[in-house]
């Protein structure tokens, strides 16, 4: 075949297995072939070059290929060539697009009973469109379609064996902006278009929405997130003993405000401020001598004195300082109760979750066990339970048009031909950019094939499994089989699903074991599956189409989607029991009590034995001034104390005191054996006859060891 212009020839060599072009130059009178290479294809392929031929443009070259691998309703194959010229280097010729292919196929074509696959024998071109001469003698013509169409739809005229593909807007997801025969491309990265108009290019998409290459719409990737049920067991806390958790909990980890009003250390501070406004409010009716409220004062004194734990009922400030600690055991016994009920992990909250803490009434521990039978030959109740649990798989294709008569459902065997799995549950989205459907699974082993057919490009891919629940009560055990529903949404920024795409569903067993809380309660026995869903090899084929040329991406007429399910041996085994039960919270919580009383009273104890006798040695001097100010004033006044008694009563009284003074003088003399100065204050109270009360304070003496006489008369 010559280009239009007469410069170049293409020789199609079928024996070889290539295409040579030449290039031809010289003058009117000579011509000569300047420069020539060669285009050939893999070896897998046949009759590569049986027929070529050039399009309107000198650059742009279709090749017949025999025989083909991309195809499974032809085996032959039109490749178009684009930018064919002398300065392209032969590794740099790949393909721009060939025919058929997933927009443009020739499936409604009638075959022959001897012919399985449709097979081409010859094409020829005419203003850019394509005209094929089939083996069994079908024509298909293939117009050049304007920007923003394809020829894709296959209709017959008036002839039998004449068929046209007639134009229509480009597919969901790409474009075309050139005219001629050939299929729309893809929308990059960012724009859409939604396959209703014509599209010679495409609109941008909304700001953080999911856009990636072929989008049909806006997509919000939020809607199909991934979650799962299963996660990792916690660890035992570190501090796993309760007498140590009450001595911590009095110092608070979490600073902020709104957490330490759950602390005991907020309630102490409260107490004790109230504590001491009481004191304060009792010394100034004390001091200021507030008579009319005394009374009150009087009795909330002994009312604090009966309460004094620290001692033993002896004072009434003791009794302020047991308000703490009774503030203190209130909140030990509140922290109790809290903490007996935050257990199992599964239905209870921490202690003190809104502050970040997880002090729990529970320790852990697992390990991966095999499902051994017991000693009895027997085995779990659970384990049958999750052996025979039905699993129902659900698809989501998301910013695809890709519709529920495009999808198939087969479940391959390892012999025979692949079962049909009829459809659950097909549904669409309102705006029709993405779908679900639901088949279910015979066993937990099974191999699916999904089949998407049409020219659908799908952005992302999100595979959920579902199962029932089920329980099972026997004797002190109650068997849960807790109900099974996961997603995992799979996806490559700014790339589609591969055209083939591999996944595996790995199934573990995953068995909690809950110790009662209490003698009588029943021990759980919950079990649910863990499914982990991977991708095998790659997720996208971005890299393969541009090491081996954009033109795969379109060769394929149907997505596949194969899954396998494999079931692991082993089990998780989860053990969850209490740290402490009841009775020995109740008797830990008590004896706390008892030892922080004993720790106020010895506190208290200590003050008595230390500290007190060094403050009455600090103020003795002081007050030892005072009194020699205050004897010294009262040397110098005169007062006749026995006035009002008759002179013979009165010279008793002085006889019967003075008498009295000299035998102790003389008993201190001889004990001790030395001079010394005695203060010696005497107040005795006498009431006369008319009930006045008059105080007789005696006077500084210095003796020596020898006996002392009567007291002169003066000195009385």
């Amino acid at each position: 075949s010559i280009n239009p212009s007469g410069t170049a020839l293409a020789i199609g060599e079928v024996q070889l297995n290539k295409v040579t072009i030449a290039y031809m130059d010289g003058n009117t009178t000579f011509r000569f072939i300047s420069k020539f290479y060669e285009i050939s294809e893999s070896e897998n392929w046949t009759g590569f070059g049986r027929s070529v031929i050039w399009l309107t443009d000198d650059e742009t070259l279709a090749i017949l290929v025999s025989k083909s691998t991309n195809h499974n309703s032809s085996q032959s194959e039109i490749q178009v060539y684009k930018n064919i010229c002398p300065n392209r280097t032969r590794g740099s010729i790949i393909p721009s697009f060939v025919i058929p292919n997933n927009q443009q196929t020739l499936n409604d074509i009638q075959r022959s009973k001897s012919w399985r696959k449709h097979s081409f024998r010859r094409i020829r071109t005419r203003s850019n469109s394509l005209l094929i001469l089939l083996r069994n003698g079908d024509i298909v013509y293939i117009p050049s379609a304007a920007p923003g169409f394809c020829s894709m739809e296959l209709g017959s005229i008036n002839f039998s064996n004449l068929y046209v593909l007639q134009p229509k807007p480009c597919v969901s997801g790409s474009f075309k902006d050139v005219s001629g025969p050939g299929p729309c491309t893809i929308c990059p990265p960012g724009t859409k278009n939604s396959g209703y108009y014509p599209s010679v290019e495409c609109q941008p998409c909304n700001t953080g929405a999911f856009c990636s290459s072929g989008a049909s719409d806006d997509v919000n990737l939020t809607d199909f997130s991934s979650y799962i049920q299963t996660f990792s067991y916690p660890d035992t806390p570190i501090i796993d003993n309760y007498d140590d958790l009450l001595l911590l909990n009095f110092f608070p980890t979490n600073k902020n405000i709104g957490c330490l009003i759950y602390t005991p250390v907020f309630w102490t501070a409260v107490a004790t401020i109230l504590c001491l406004m009481t004191w304060l409010i009792m010394f100034l009716i004390k001091r200021r001598h507030i008579t009319s409220i005394d009374t009150y004062r009087q009795r909330a004194k002994i009312v604090f004195k009966h309460n004094d734990l620290i001692g033993q009922g002896e004072r009434w400030i003791g009794g302020l300082a047991s308000i703490v600690i009774f503030t203190i055991i209130i909140y030990c016994v509140v922290f109790a109760c809290f903490y007996f009920y935050s257990y199992p992990i599964e239905t209870t909250e921490a202690v003190n979750k809104a502050c970040d803490d997880d002090q729990r009434n529970s320790k852990f521990d697992n390990a991966l066990q095999l499902p051994l039978p017991g000693t009895d030959g027997t085995y779990w109740k659970i384990f049958d339970m999750l052996n025979k649990q039905p699993f129902t798989m659900t698809i989501h294709l998301i910013n695809t048009r890709a519709q529920c008569d495009d999808i198939t459902v087969e479940r391959k065997r390892h012999t025979g031909t692949p079962l049909s799995l009829v459809e659950k549950k097909c549904t669409l989205s309102p705006n029709n950019v993405s779908g679900s459907f639901s088949f279910s699974l015979p066993t937990h082993t099974s191999i699916v094939r999904v089949g998407i057919n049409g020219p659908n490009f799908i952005g992302a891919l999100r595979l959920c499994l579902y199962g029932k629940s089920d329980s099972e009560t026997e004797d002190m055990t109650l068997h849960q089989l807790h109900e099974l529903d996961v997603c995992t949404l799979f996806y490559t920024n700014n790339q589609t699903i591969g055209l083939s795409t591999a996944f595996t569903v790995r199934l573990i067993k995953v068995i909690n074991i809950t110790k009662p809380l209490r003698r009588n309660d029943k021990t759980y026995f919950d079990g649910i599956w863990a499914p982990f869903i991977t991708y095998i090899d790659i997720l996208s084929d971005e890299l393969y189409f541009a090491d081996k040329g954009k033109y795969l991406r379109y060769t394929s007429e149907q997505t596949t989607i194969n899954i396998q399910l494999t079931e692991e041996i082993y089990f998780v085994q989860n053990n969850q029991s209490p740290i402490i039960r009841r009775g020995a919270l109740f008797f830990h919580t008590i004896l706390f009590s008892f030892s922080l009383i004993e720790v106020f009273a010895m506190i208290f104890l200590l003050y008595k034995l230390w500290f007190h006798p060094i403050h009455r040695r600090i103020l003795i001097p002081h007050d030892n001034q005072a009194e020699d100010e205050f004897q010294t004033n009262q040397g110098q006044i005169p007062i006749d104390l026995n006035s009002h008694l008759p002179q013979s009563s009165r010279l008793r009284t002085l006889l019967s005191k003075t008498k009295s003074a000299n035998n102790g003088r003389l008993r201190e003399n001889r004990r001790w054996n030395l001079q010394t100065k005695i203060n010696q204050n005497v107040r005795k109270r006498q009431r006369t006859k008319d009930g006045t009360r008059i105080s007789i304070d005696s006077e500084i003496i210095d003796y020596s060891d020898q006996p002392l006489s009567s007291p002169p008369l003066a000195m009385t």
